[in-house]
């Protein structure tokens, strides 16, 4: 039953698979923040709450996701297509170290957690470490089962197996709604804690019901001398390192944003949860869905298949995040209020979070862009010129919020962040160009012309529905759509060629229903 729902999809099907199934997500991802904000607001309590992230994503960046996001997917299809018998060995000895190595971590990291915490956070009061000390220690579960679930979905990937992939993060932030609602009278802010362990249970549960789909199955193994695994340990570091240094700047944000002022940390989060709904869905998607191709197209040294898919998903991935960042800066106070507004989030909360998510909203289409132009270095296994790039912009970023921060308000938390991926797109492509062959300059400059004019016009809707209409939840839904609806429609009448991936995606839909 299991191999009618978990089986191959191709290019085409995986990106809108993966957008359709990212744009639910990230809806109830939304959701989940609402439900968070309206319990609990911009507190201290929330700013604890995410704090608690801070060690278990650490260790699993430092350690697994450098490994995952960078380096197992191309070397793992390069042996999957040579040699299947060496592709399973190098899987089992991933998920096999991946699982040990967290586990092993995560227990220490729990005996130790009271030092850890008051070492970290010196200035924060006993009650706001004690909380952050115990939903950590929650959390370290969930870095376990991250550490397995993610192995198996760039398995899954491999196999061009997208399903449980995409869905996979429905499950985890339902697990979080569920805790919140079923447990918040009982245990407070620790209701999301609980849920956010039962989330990446779920997380992980469907990727192994589709891994059971697949040719592979599991056998634990330590061949660490096996030539692949010493490969991915090779390739493993600098995105590693390049992963540590943004759980470095978090750590930052909660610091002096607590220092700052009370709930700033958990209203970065919330201006960051809204602002990276267009980045995941269209993005990460994209990005994502042709990740596998890439790698298969350098491997086979087709340098003109590899310089055509990144060239479509570059042109995709603006088509769709240019207009996305337009109407977010326009609609920031409107959006905070439609997607976070009640009960403890109060009108300070959302004039807090949306003074954030306004300067965001800038480096929306430069972000995106990010995962596509690093995804064609890892498919050319190269982690380490994007590791470089990287750790310069997360340097802007770090120097903006410490010493600009304080001095000009904490809107230079999300300037600093804009500036530094405007900079990293433009190093990305400089340093990418001797990789591609037959870009077509003039396709992208008539594509981000008709683009940035239908932006445009849909801008001028925006603030004219807007002088119309009254202040309430309604009417920021008609500002939202009038916004959508016009700009669609002036990419038609331009004849944009990114249109077709709307009207594919809608079929793909349709077909689905």
């Amino acid at each position: 039953m299991s191999k009618k729902f978990f089986k191959p999809i191709k290019v085409g099907g995986a990106t809108a698979l993966i957008a359709i199934t990212s744009l639910f997500s990230y809806a109830i991802g939304l959701f989940r923040d609402r439900i968070i904000a309206t319990n609990f607001g911009t507190s201290s309590i929330t700013d604890a709450y995410n704090a608690s992230f801070l060690i278990p994503d650490m260790l699993f960046n430092l350690f697994i996701a450098g490994a995952l996001s960078a380096a197992f997917l191309p070397v793992f299809s390069e042996y999957l297509t040579k040699d299947k018998e060496e592709a399973r060995k190098l899987a089992n000895t991933m998920l096999t170290t991946a699982t040990i190595l967290i586990t092993v971590l995560a227990t220490i990291a729990f005996i130790f957690m009271p030092s850890i915490i008051s070492s970290l956070f010196p200035e924060t009061t006993n009650i706001a470490q004690s909380d952050i000390i115990n939903m950590t220690r929650l959390m370290l579960g969930s870095a376990i089962l991250f550490a397995i679930s993610n192995t198996l979905g760039n398995i899954l990937m491999s196999y061009k197996h997208f399903l449980a992939y995409a869905l996979s993060p429905i499950f985890y932030n339902l697990g979080i709604i569920l805790g919140v609602i079923f447990l918040q009278e009982e245990y407070g802010i620790y209701s999301a804690a609980i849920g956010v362990v039962v989330g990446a249970s779920l997380h992980c549960i469907i990727r192994i019901i589709d891994t059971a789909s697949t040719g592979y199955r599991f056998r634990p193994q330590l061949d660490i001398k096996h030539p692949g695994f010493k490969k991915i340990l090779k390739l493993m570091l600098p995105k590693s390192i390049s992963l540590i240094a943004w759980q470095v700047n978090l750590y930052i944000f909660a610091v002096i944003g607590m220092r700052m002022i009370e709930g700033s940390f958990s209203a970065f989060q919330f201006a960051r949860n809204i602002q990276s709904f267009a980045v995941s869905i269209f993005g990460i998607a994209f990005a994502t869905a042709v990740f596998p191709s890439l790698a298969t197209a350098f491997a086979k040294k087709e340098k003109k298949a590899y310089t055509a898919h990144i060239q479509k998903t570059i042109q995709r991935i603006l088509f769709f995040t240019i207009p996305a960042a337009v109407g977010i800066m326009i609609l920031s106070p409107e959006l905070v209020s439609l997607i976070l507004e009640g009960q403890a989030f109060d009108e300070k909360s959302v004039e807090l979070t949306s003074l954030l998510l306004f300067f965001f909203a800038l480096s929306i289409p430069f972000e995106s862009l990010v995962h596509i132009l690093a995804r064609a270095f890892y498919a050319a296994q190269n982690t380490f010129t994007p590791m470089l790039i990287n750790l310069t912009a997360m340097a802007i970023i770090a120097l903006t919020t410490i010493y600009a921060t304080p001095i000009y308000g904490i809107k230079m938390f999300t300037i600093g962040f804009s500036i530094a991926f405007i900079i990293q797109v433009t190093l990305l492509l400089t340093f990418l160009k001797p990789n591609l062959q037959e870009f077509n300059t003039r396709a992208l400059i008539s594509s981000l012309a008709k683009t940035i004019v239908a932006s445009g016009i849909m801008a001028i809707v925006v603030l004219v529905t807007k002088e119309f209409l009254s202040a309430n939840r309604l009417s920021y839904v008609i500002e939202i759509c009038a916004g959508g609806a016009s700009f669609f429609l002036i990419a038609f009448l331009l004849k944009s060629p990114e249109i077709s991936s709307v009207s594919y995606i809608l079929k793909r839909i349709t077909k689905k229903s």
